[in-house]
């Protein structure tokens, strides 16, 4: 057999001649490199793809809700233009969290994570026997921003106060009691020391808790009408429970320890008289034959606010419906001076004395004596809410009878604090919030 003599081509890559041992050539090093790059940011493009999906319908244009979605009603909670939208994903989560299949492949697809208050994710929560245990799902951002809107649009304390977040279970702030006090002085005389004073505004958060049944017949056909039927009880509960807590709260459980600003009020001084930020009214009653409030009344609340928390805009009137139109209603139109037009086309924005009225069911609506039934002034500066931490949902078919019943108990939690800070003392000295108290007889 004859052996093949011929003399391979010259290849540098590979001639000991041209790279001796333990020696690799400038350009094999670079296309070595340059493989090594392209596969990282293939492999982390894969990584990024699921995280990378909108979190939003506004995000995307292409999303819609599918045709077989119906629409059994129209959507009360949730509004815009992309309403729908979010309504069937917030639907498709509590599907999700509730452990239906469609609902976990639709939030997996979407981007929406499913994971739980103690930190595990929907993978193992399936692990155990029940989907949603322990501390339940923390509801996403894009959902409990709607939230937030729902509570703000139905709580008017949360509305109107100063909210702060709270970074752990209490929040400590300074709160500005007296400034420095400028004298007079003669030639070469040392001026009078004054120092600034200060104290604490304490924060801690409590838990909040709405439990509520619903058909277990939770299918995505209908899931628009779920989620928006979900998402606004669960956010009038919260609302409604913090305007009780911040109006009328008197620290007790029923209010989770928290002191509302007409308790406040009355808790500067066991006499009412002494109360700089309350004037008491000529009368006790506001039922359709009031028995002596007068509009007089009324002017001396406006005239006992500092000028300082006198803000257009964030200086408001807080009473209930029937006390709008039984008192204050009345006695503008009693007062003459209004067109026609005015009586009978009701404004949409209540106003009274030239200051917004803000409508809060929790303020009295049945006449009494010594009660606050009105108050004026600015919540920002003398209340505060903490929020600690976002909403929770979680589900379960065995709760309360739930089972037999073939219904899904579904529980909602936040944790907040309501402080208010600031209404003046007994000392001459109105704070930003004040009121009118029915008279004692």
């Amino acid at each position: 057999m004859k052996r093949n003599t011929t003399t391979p081509d010259h290849d540098p890559q590979t001639d000991p001649a041209e790279n001796p041992p333990g020696e690799e050539s400038t350009d094999s090093i670079s296309n070595l490199i340059q493989s090594a790059v392209s596969e990282g940011f293939a492999n982390l493009r894969k990584e990024l793809a699921p995280a990378r999906r909108f979190t939003s319908p506004a995000d995307n244009d292409d999303f819609r809700v599918p045709l077989t979605v119906k629409r059994y009603s129209s959507l009360k909670h949730f509004t815009g233009n992309d309403a729908d939208e979010r309504a069937y994903r917030f639907g498709m989560f509590c599907l999700g969290v509730y452990g239906k299949k469609q609902g976990v492949e639709f939030c997996q697809r979407q981007g929406i994570p499913l994971v739980g208050g103690d930190g595990d994710s929907v993978a193992v929560k399936t692990q155990r026997e029940n989907v949603n245990i322990s501390s339940g799902f923390l509801v996403p951002d894009e959902f409990q921003n709607d939230l937030i809107d729902l509570r703000e649009q139905y709580g008017v304390f949360r509305q109107n106060t100063r909210i702060v977040p709270m970074a752990s279970d209490t929040r400590s702030d300074p709160r500005r009691l007296n400034g420095v006090t400028a004298y007079f002085v003669g030639e070469s005389t040392a001026a009078s020391l004054s120092d600034k004073t200060w104290d604490r505004v304490r924060l801690t958060a409590k838990k909040l808790m709405v439990l509520t049944k619903y058909s277990n017949e939770l299918n995505e056909d209908a899931v628009l009408n779920i989620g928006d039927d979900l998402a606004g009880e669960i956010a009038y509960a919260f609302a409604l429970k913090e305007d009780q807590c911040g109006f009328i709260g008197d620290g007790t459980s029923t209010y989770g320890g928290i002191t509302g600003v007409t308790t406040a009020l009355r808790n500067v001084d066991a006499t009412i008289a002494n109360i700089a930020g309350l004037i008491v009214s000529s009368g006790s009653g506001f039922a359709s034959n009031y028995n002596g409030i007068v509009l007089a009344d009324f002017n001396k609340v406006v005239a006992l606010l500092p000028e300082y928390a006198d803000v257009p805009g964030a200086t408001k009137w807080y009473v209930s419906k029937f006390f709008w139109g039984s008192v204050m209603q009345k006695l503008a139109v009693a007062a003459g001076g209004n067109r026609v037009a005015d009586i009978i086309d009701t404004p949409r924005e209540k106003s009274f004395l030239g200051y917004p009225v803000a409508i809060s069911q929790v303020m009295p609506k049945v006449s009494a004596t010594s009660q606050v039934c009105c108050l004026f002034g600015n919540l920002r500066l003398g209340s505060r809410l903490g929020d600690r931490r976002m909403t929770t949902i979680q589900m379960s078919e065995h709760a309360l009878n739930a089972f037999e019943q073939d219904e899904v108990v579904i529980r909602g939690t936040e944790r907040f604090d309501i402080v208010v800070h600031d209404v003046g003392n007994d000392e001459g000295t109105a704070g930003p919030i004040v009121g009118l108290i029915t008279a004692a007889s």
